[in-house]
This record gives structure tokens, C-alpha cells and sequence, in this order.
């Protein structure tokens, strides 16, 4: 594994319909083993404008992108970081991204379904019933392979609700006391 000095800097943007390729080509792993669903190049070239993407060098090593359903509800799906990227904190940023993309288009709330809560529990979701998501169930899981079977998991961001803030440290100040003689 390369010393983090030699990582170079990973920036996010939105992605470019020149992408879709290399986008299929990062999702083609975790859709082979089941942790996405299968995008072909001309499904990702049609929904280009819902992804973001993570570029090192100039190359795609992450990608999200954020399924709007209307009625102020997003999906944030197709969260992808190559393996050498792993464990640098890149699906967060990638998650946050497209939750402050969510709240620009003035979303309500956001929800994913995924095989790791703790990174979305992290960034404020909480864990809900899949069954609160039938728009997911009609539009996606239906083709699903794992659709009578699914071991997703679902989480949800309240966007209206006020940011919870980790609880301040308390620090206890011990006066002087009396002076000593």
C-alpha cells in the first residue's frame, strides 16, 4: 500500500457523459458480486447527470450517484470506490457530496440501501424498514437477483430535521481555592 504522502489528490465532481465507459467499468466488480446493480455503459450514459465522480490522476476511483423520486425524496446509490482507495474515507465524501447535491436541489430526505450502515450511521442516517421505499422496490429491486431474498440494509437522512451535533466535551475548571499561607 502506498505511504499517504504518495496519494495523489482525489477531487469530486460531477461526471461527464465521455465517462460512462470507465464508470461501468468501476462498477462491474461489485455489480458481479452482487453489492450494486448491474449499469451498462448506455444505462450510466443515459443517468450521467445523477453521478458524481471521484478522479485521482485523472482517472475515475469512486463514484455516487443521487436518484431524485420526487416529492423531495433522493436515493443515494451506485456508491463505488476502486480497492487501492479503500479505507481513505472516499465513500464518505463521496455519500456527503451527494447529500449536499440533495440539498441544493431542496430534497427532503435521502435514503440508501447497503451492505455498510456504519459509513452512511456515520454522516447522520439512521437504519429503517426497506419497506418505507416502495418507489425503490418498483423501480430497481424488481430486477434485482437478491429481490425475494434481500440482505440490504436501508438508512435515512431527514434533511429537515436539524443537524445532530456530537455532544460537547465537558470540561470541569477547579477554582484556586483559598490561597495557602
Amino acid at each position: 500500500m502506498a505511504a499517504m504522502s504518495d496519494v495523489p489528490p482525489i477531487r469530486i465532481r460531477r461526471a461527464r457523459a465521455a465517462e460512462a465507459p470507465a464508470l461501468a467499468g468501476l462498477m462491474d466488480a461489485p455489480a458481479a458480486a452482487g453489492l450494486i446493480l448491474p449499469r451498462t455503459p448506455a444505462e450510466l450514459a443515459a443517468s450521467i447527470a445523477a453521478f458524481l465522480v471521484a478522479e485521482a490522476d485523472g482517472r475515475a476511483v469512486g463514484c455516487v450517484a443521487l436518484r431524485d423520486y420526487g416529492a423531495g425524496l433522493c436515493e443515494v446509490r451506485s456508491l463505488v470506490v476502486c480497492p487501492e482507495c479503500m479505507g481513505r474515507g472516499l465513500g464518505s465524501r463521496l455519500v456527503a457530496a451527494a447529500v449536499s447535491r440533495a440539498r441544493r436541489q431542496h430534497a427532503h430526505s435521502v435514503f440508501a440501501l447497503t451492505y455498510h450502515p456504519r459509513l452512511f450511521e456515520r454522516l447522520g442516517f439512521q437504519t429503517v424498514a426497506k419497506e418505507q421505499f416502495p418507489q425503490k422496490v418498483w423501480a430497481d429491486c424488481r430486477k434485482c437477483r437478491k429481490r425475494h431474498h434481500c440482505d440490504e440494509i436501508a438508512v435515512f437522512l431527514d434533511l429537515t430535521a436539524p443537524a445532530r451535533r456530537r455532544p460537547a466535551r465537558r470540561t470541569t475548571r477547579q477554582s484556586p481555592g483559598p490561597a495557602k499561607p
